[in-house]
């Protein structure tokens, strides 16, 4: 599979070729805008159609139990699980952090792509505030998913912040081409 190059903007005068980083860079926020549309999706849900994800997620536990193998028994016994929290607790909290996650990230995500240079400290700050709870969580209730997503949102921190570093001292310097390493 191809993974096109980020798309060049107004502040770039020549073009340079794409490391393996520019392209896991690209990747990687458009995974998370993947993720945080997901997440403003689960959060609308959960807030205006509660029986409608209570639906689906008893049909995937029914689904699940139908298969005989660990791997189902395990996918039907977590979303059973999850199925139970979300109808016997309050899920307030749940639903305004997956609303406001979701559109925090979708926004950080069209600033990073769209090279807003004064995005970028933002950016940074609240990914590594995302990245403090989820520590706190992989802490407080440690799972092997957590402990993925959060060795991969510190390389995404890298990512951004050396990005960062490059767009900023392009901008510093505009008739300067960007850097053309190939690694």
């Amino acid at each position: 599979m191809v993974i096109p190059a980020p798309p060049l903007t107004d502040t770039e005068h020549a073009p340079r070729r794409r490391s393996i980083l520019d392209r896991f860079y690209f990747l990687a926020v458009i995974v998370k805008g993947v993720d945080g549309a997901v997440e403003l999706l689960a959060g609308l849900l959960l807030w205006l159609a509660p029986a409608a994800v209570h639906a689906l997620l008893s049909g995937i536990v029914n689904e699940a139990n139908e298969g005989h193998t660990a791997a189902h028994l395990f996918i039907a016994s977590n979303i059973g699980h999850l199925d139970s929290q979300l109808a016997h607790q309050n899920s307030t909290f749940l639903i305004a952090f997956l609303i406001v996650h979701g559109v925090v990230k979708i926004a950080l995500v069209y600033c990073l792509l769209k090279r807003f240079h004064r995005a970028y400290p933002w950016a940074l700050s609240v990914l590594t505030v995302f990245l403090a709870y989820q520590v706190y969580a992989l802490v407080t209730t440690p799972t092997l998913s957590m402990a993925i997503f959060t060795a991969l949102d510190v390389v995404i921190i890298y990512l951004v912040w050396r990005e960062y570093r490059e767009l900023k001292s392009h901008v510093a310097r505009p008739n300067v081409p960007a850097r053309s390493d190939s690694n």
